[in-house]
Parts: structure tokens; sequence; C-alpha cells
């Protein structure tokens, strides 16, 4: 995908280009000037109607978008992952923006364990120098969440930190994050009290099924106290080898305790 700095200088050098281009046309065509001119002395009633006929064309396609965000958000929240992802990758298409769809469509991949697609999607916002700082925190927080999945946890930390500075509320991915690096290094005791904090409590779908699987781990391994583990509800719609790939050890622990004894 062509970066978007790339692309903003691409669209300078054409900008100066046509200008440069439309300027030797002034000067060498007769009449062009006073043509140009001539057009924006139409009656506003024109120029009006120039506006509905623009309104009409691309005004119909962001209301689909929005209304296609819609629906995706609440299938997702019923843990309709696969069919949240379609509308959202439906309302990229239609959408002015591709910023929030994209970061949807990463969301989304990562509630399907495909680590690798959710990256993708998730970077290729980080190098648009648009972002909001508020959404460039969120941003690098599901990145760490995504690093830490994959087993990449000094990337997870990095990521942690690079959100810490910049100005805003601390995401739910961040907490979900500092989890996993907890429970991937030993600190059971330290990893239920992020997974017991309120903001996670929330959760649902695949990532509530991934807080309750982590806490039946942390649980085992602090008082040797096994529990059952509901597989379906980590792995929803997804098959346990997206996930194993990243946190072999995980799958493992859930497939073994969603065995009833």
């Amino acid at each position: 995908m062509m970066g978007y700095k790339r692309q903003k200088r691409i669209g300078a050098v054409l900008g100066v280009i046509l200008g440069t281009g439309l300027a030797v046309l002034f000067n060498l065509v007769p009449g062009t000037r006073q043509a140009v001119g001539a057009f924006f002395a139409q009656p506003p009633y024109l120029l009006a109607g120039l506006l509905v006929v623009v309104l009409i064309i691309f005004l119909p396609r962001y209301r689909r978008s929005a209304q296609l965000s819609t629906e995706a958000d609440r299938l997702l929240s019923e843990g309709h992952v696969v069919a949240a992802l379609e509308k959202y990758e439906a309302a990229r298409s239609l959408a002015r923006s591709k910023v929030i769809p994209t970061y949807n469509i990463g969301i989304s991949r990562l509630q399907l364990w495909q680590l690798d697609a959710a990256e993708r999607e998730l970077m290729s916002l980080e190098e648009r120098d648009d972002l909001q700082p508020w959404f460039r925190k969120v941003l690098y927080l599901a990145l760490a969440l995504v690093a830490a999945l994959d087993g990449r946890l000094w990337q997870a930390v990095q990521r942690l930190d690079e959100a810490k500075v910049v100005p805003g509320d601390t995401s739910v991915m961040a907490t979900l994050a500092s989890a996993v690096i907890a429970c991937r290094t030993g600190k059971e005791t330290e990893a239920r009290t992020h997974l017991e904090r309120p903001e996670v409590q929330k959760l649902e779908g695949p990532l509530r099924g991934l807080r309750e699987a982590m806490l039946a781990w942390c649980q085992e391994r602090l008082t040797g106290e096994r529990r059952f583990v509901e597989v379906i509800s980590v792995f929803g719609e997804a098959s346990p080898d997206k996930l194993q790939a990243g946190w072999p050890e995980l799958v493992a622990f859930l497939l073994e305790r969603s065995r009833r004894e």
C-alpha cells in the first residue's frame, strides 16, 4: 500500500505541474482566462445546482458507509466477527476517510486472531500525519496488544511506552496488553490485577473469552485450582491454529482445560 506521506508528495508535484500548465494555457490560448472568469461569474443558482449534483453523487455513498459501520458495530458487539468484518470492509470502500474503517477492520481481524493481517491494517494508519493525538494513542495500544499476543513482548512494551507520552485516556487495549505481557512473563498476580479492572470486565466477544482464559491461567498457577474454560468463547468463528502460532502455550492450556473432568 502506498504510504500517505508519499501520496502527499506526489500530489504536491502534480499540483505544481497542473498549476504551471494552467498558467501557460492562460497565456498561450486566447480567451481561456475570460472563459474561466465567466464560469465563476454565473448566477448563484447555477453554482448551487452544480453543488446539488455533487451532493447527489457523494452523499448517498457516505450515508451508506455510516450505516454499514453502525451495523458492523452491532454485529461485533454480539460476537459475529466475520459478518462485522464484511460490513467494515464494505464501509471502507464507500467512506470519505478510510481511517476509522481501517482501524475497525484491524480490530475485527485481531478478534479472529489473524494477527499478521490485523497488524498490517493498523500499521497502514501509522504513517499518516493527519491523525488526532487521541486516535494515535488508541492505535499504539491496539498494536501493543497484537505484538503481545504474537510473542513480541519487547515491541508490545515499546508500543505501550509510546502511548504513554500521547495525551488521552488509557484504552482497555492497554490493560489487556499489559495482562498478556504479565501472563507470558510469569507475573500471574500482576496479570490478575489487570484482568479484574472494571474496563476489561465489560469486554464482549473473543476478547472477553481471552480475559476469562487468562484468569483461569493465573488462578491455576497461583492456587493450583483447575477451571473449565469454554473454548468457543475465545476462538468464536476462528480456528485455534491462528492464535497458536503466536501463543502456543495458551492454546494448549485452553484445549486441555476445555475437557470436562
